[in-house]
């Protein structure tokens, strides 16, 4: 009850009504998003990964530009860690195994099957610009149809994690797959970023065995969105989505969340090279 009149409240202040609400918190978010430079978080989440979910948990600093990310992982390969700097390293990812094969001293591409085997999106993604192209296009798709209000809607406060938040639900009622035929030199990769969708999704849902195993003139089925529904909770001071639930057809699909999250701190450059004092490549 005590929630209802604080919303109410503010409702009354602000002269905003729900239908107004899901405008302005989607626009900061997105202006947040935008203006994000360097990050340091926690990310748990979990993932469906051939009908199981499964969970994983990572530290990460993130630099914006040029591209730079240091992941230690904490689940489900302990000790793990990769670090990226877009540019550098012929464009491979140092990574320390946390085994005997550290010995090695692996380089390893970003896109290949070691470090994105089972996983949903690549450390390319880290950070929240691919969020942000999501909510990008759910807003676009909305605005098309001339039902913003209904594909994008404002469903009130929550608390989670201590963090008080707007709970913003994106629903797509038109959600299906289509077929598309494969133009000549095109990835699942290729064919899913220029239209916004999940690559992974793409590659299970066709039984397919690797995102460059498609050929010119194959005809596979894609979604003609990204997700019928995504779950937001957008934390009301940094205005950035720290818990997301993304669905498909078959019900949820994948879950991030975002702890400790420290938003445009001042991130030596050192700590973005394999010789950091506290890093053990």
């Amino acid at each position: 009850m005590k929630k209802f009149f604080s919303l109410l409240s503010l409702l009354v202040l602000t002269g905003l009504s729900f239908s107004q609400l899901n405008h302005t918190v989607a626009d900061e978010s997105l202006l947040a998003m935008e203006k994000i430079q360097t990050l340091k978080y926690r990310l748990v989440k979990m993932e469906r990964v051939k009908g199981e979910m499964k969970k994983g948990e990572i530290q990460v600093k993130y630099q914006k530009n040029p591209f730079k990310v240091y992941i230690y992982i904490y689940e489900p390969k302990a000790g793990v860690e990769i670090l990226y700097n877009q540019g550098e390293n012929n464009n491979k990812a140092n990574v320390n195994p946390n085994n005997f094969l550290s010995i090695l001293d692996p380089n390893l591409d970003p896109m290949g099957k070691i470090l994105r085997k089972d996983e949903h999106h690549t450390i390319l993604e880290t950070g929240f610009e691919f969020s942000r192209s999501l909510l990008n296009s759910v807003k676009k798709r909305a605005h098309e149809e001339g039902k913003y209000d209904e594909y994008c809607e404002y469903k009130g406060e929550v608390n989670w994690a201590n963090r008080n938040c707007h709970k913003l639900q994106l629903t797509y009622p038109n959600f299906k797959w289509e077929t598309y035929t494969v133009r000549k030199g095109e990835t699942i990769v290729d064919i899913a970023r220029s239209r916004n969708l999940n690559e992974y999704m793409i590659l299970e849902k066709n039984k397919i065995s690797w995102y460059d195993k498609v050929s010119e003139g194959q005809k596979i089925l894609i979604p003609n969105i990204f997700s019928p529904k995504v779950v937001l909770y957008i934390d009301k001071i940094l205005r950035l989505p720290i818990y997301q639930e993304v669905y498909d057809d078959n019900g949820l699909f994948e879950v991030y969340e975002y702890h400790g999250l420290i938003v445009n701190p001042t991130i030596p450059a050192d700590e973005f090279s394999k010789k950091y004092k506290e890093y053990k490549f």
